[in-house]
């Protein structure tokens, strides 16, 4: 049996389709979810509260300026991502690579940081009341201005003096 050109089309494009990374298929207008892959996705100003985007690809992304509070980035690959001004109050980051990434005038009152890798991270006046970072890579993170009254420190032990700004007393 021999096929028509034309037939012959729309079967290639099927095939270059399926052959594409499965990456290629991610979208910056995918809703939250585990898994989510929005690298470099500029997402600033639309929150997203109480989601779970556990284990997503979020390098480089901007979430800045919104509402993420009680969301779920636990394992999530947050190199360079940004969440510049945003209510985290009570959100997960546990496991996250948080390396480079901006926090500068975020609310994190009450957010989980155990073990996460944040190295280079900038916390620049932000409030960190009450977050624990049990664990927690901190090397080279600017915490300038920072508030981290009762945080719980890398050590799992130290809770962090009322009034502390800049550096865990």
């Amino acid at each position: 049996m021999l096929l028509r050109p034309m037939a012959i089309a729309p079967l290639l494009a099927l095939l270059i389709w399926v052959s594409a990374p499965h990456a290629a298929l991610a979208s910056c207008s995918d809703l939250p979810s585990a898994g989510v892959d929005w690298r470099s996705c500029n997402l600033a100003g639309v929150g997203f509260p109480d989601s779970v985007m556990a284990g997503g690809n979020l390098r480089g992304a901007a979430l800045s300026n919104a509402d993420h509070s009680g969301s779920d980035f636990s394992g999530i690959d947050g190199y360079r991502v940004r969440f510049v001004e945003s209510d985290l109050t009570g959100a997960i980051f546990d496991g996250a690579t948080l390396t480079d990434a901006r926090f500068d005038r975020a609310d994190l009152t009450g957010a989980s940081m155990r073990s996460v890798s944040a190295r280079g991270a900038k916390f620049q006046f932000a409030n960190l009341t009450g977050v624990d970072f049990t664990d927690a890579n901190l090397r080279n993170v600017d915490f300038t201005g920072a508030d981290l009254s009762g945080a719980t420190w890398t050590d799992g032990v130290k809770i962090c003096a009322e009034g502390s700004s800049g550096v865990c007393r």
